[in-house]
């Protein structure tokens, strides 16, 4: 294949802390590594208006090149007045005014969009104006959320009927896309995300003091999460064993702090959860050794969990709920527990079970660690680059 020129368009990139962010710099360097040219148009919110030549900045990251790039969008600021839609006409505008001129002074061969709206809805603009090949990613809420928004779904569907390829963490996203908004089974593909296996190794011991087991979960919390159910499950059982309730991360935004401190108050949890706050992907590891049981309660909008695959790669037992792709991974009974969405007494069950039987644990943990072997970043970049190579003939 000749050397392909691409940009992978988001609107999370390292040093952002977010799974989309993490899995768009992976991408990036994959592609980078085996022979693409890569360059990155990272689209940020920022509060006051900025002039375009002063709003964005190039940096050589590796084998990539970032371009981080200031976009105006007062929708977090107390003092908003503007109507939301007044915000989403101009923030738009500008995301595709930056993005055209990049595409014209480098002439990228393919626009990569990471997440349908709204990176993917631009994307598929100026790749139709251009003339060139767009592929989209679909990540989680773009679709599980999306679908459902009347205001963003006619532009998650504008972003899917201008993609020449699609792709998703989980078949169930291309499913309800295919079904419920636009035709994209022919030009589709499920690619599960990657663990890089060498960053596995904790480098240090978080002051953390546990007792009991510490059974929890990771990641960036917020209602999706199925955070609720967890809590429930827990104040069930918190007279039958001795835990700690570790929850390695924080709150998705500062209103999702209340609604979690109120399910731990609620459930008589307070004496015994542990919320670490935002944790770098590098030391991500240092917090998984942690824990006896991992567990995800997904509601929906669930993607692939890479926390779920590392802490597998860990040789942690998992409880997951049948939500995203965290079926097409976890197999009950063979490799962990899977568990309805919503459903706290299944997830008191599950947790029951595991916390007394040492041997199941150890058990589930080693086929977990044995599964996630198949999800290599070899396999990734080669699910990647074919992709790629048949778009470009």
């Amino acid at each position: 294949m000749k050397k392909v020129k691409t940009c992978i368009v988001t609107g999370q990139y390292p040093p952002q802390i977010g799974g989309v962010g993490h899995s768009a710099n992976r991408v990036a360097n994959l592609l980078a590594n085996n022979g693409l040219e890569v360059h990155v148009v990272n689209f940020i919110k920022h509060p006051v208006p900025v002039p375009f030549d002063e709003a964005w900045e190039s940096t050589q990251e590796g084998p990539v090149l970032v371009h981080r790039i200031k976009v105006w969008n007062p929708s977090s600021q107390p003092d908003n007045q503007l109507s939301e839609t007044t915000v989403m006409t101009r923030y738009h505008r500008e995301m595709f005014d930056a993005l055209r001129h990049f595409q014209e002074k480098y002439q990228y061969d393919v626009l990569h969009s990471f997440f349908l709206f709204p990176a993917g809805f631009i994307t598929g603009l100026v790749a139709r104006m251009h003339g060139v090949k767009h592929i989209t990613s679909i990540r989680g809420n773009d679709v599980g959320k999306y679908a459902f928004d009347p205001l963003r779904m006619p532009m998650v569907k504008s972003c899917l009927e201008n993609a020449d390829f699609v792709t998703s963490v989980a078949t169930s996203m291309i499913e309800l896309a295919d079904r419920g908004i636009t035709p994209i089974a022919n030009r589709a593909k499920t690619i599960i995300n990657s663990i890089n296996f060498k960053h596995l190794a904790p480098n240090g011991t978080p002051a953390i003091e546990k007792r009991g087991l510490a059974i929890g979960s990771i990641g960036l919390f917020r209602y999706k999460k199925g955070i609720v159910y967890l809590c429930k499950a827990l104040g069930q059982l918190r007279d039958q064993f001795d835990f700690t309730f570790l929850l390695a991360g924080d709150y998705f935004k500062e209103e999702d702090r209340e609604p979690h401190l109120s399910y731990f108050r609620e459930n008589g949890l307070e004496d015994r959860t542990i919320v670490t706050g935002k944790i770098p992907h590098k030391d991500i590891a240092n917090y998984l050794q942690f824990f006896d049981i991992l567990v995800f309660p997904s509601l929906f909008s669930e993607g692939c969990p890479l926390s779920m695959l590392e802490g597998m790669a860990m040789g942690k037992p998992v409880i997951g709920t049948r939500c995203g792709a965290i079926p097409e991974v976890i197999r009950d009974r063979e490799n962990g527990l899977l568990v309805s969405p919503g459903s706290a007494s299944e997830l008191a069950a599950a947790i029951s079970e595991l916390a007394g039987d040492e041997a199941l644990r150890k058990k589930l943990g080693e086929k977990a660690a044995e599964t996630v072997q198949y999800f290599s970043q070899e396999k990734e970049v080669g699910e990647w680059l074919s992709v790629y190579r048949n778009l470009m003939g």
